[in-house]
């Protein structure tokens, strides 16, 4: 068994941002530039992708809705 951890920083804060885009294509949902993506989510069972600075979603049918892309955004 290792050494016990330092206990983190109190008070990181977490930040859903949603962004709404047309039908068939891509949506982006990014973070600011003193945050990173944690996880996020995509609608309709879009396709999701996500690198250092946000959430990207994929149109994977001919739909009529809008796409919803979530970014979940963590201070550095």
């Amino acid at each position: 068994m290792g050494p016990e951890g330092k206990p983190g920083l109190a008070g990181t804060i977490l930040r859903v941002f949603v962004q709404e885009c047309a039908t068939q294509g891509r949506c982006m949902a990014r973070c600011n530039e003193d945050e990173y993506p944690v996880n996020g989510t995509c609608s309709r069972g879009d396709r999701f992708d996500m690198d250092e600075t946000g959430v990207y979603c994929f149109s994977t049918s001919d739909g009529s809705k809008t796409m919803i892309a979530r970014a979940i955004c963590a201070r550095k």
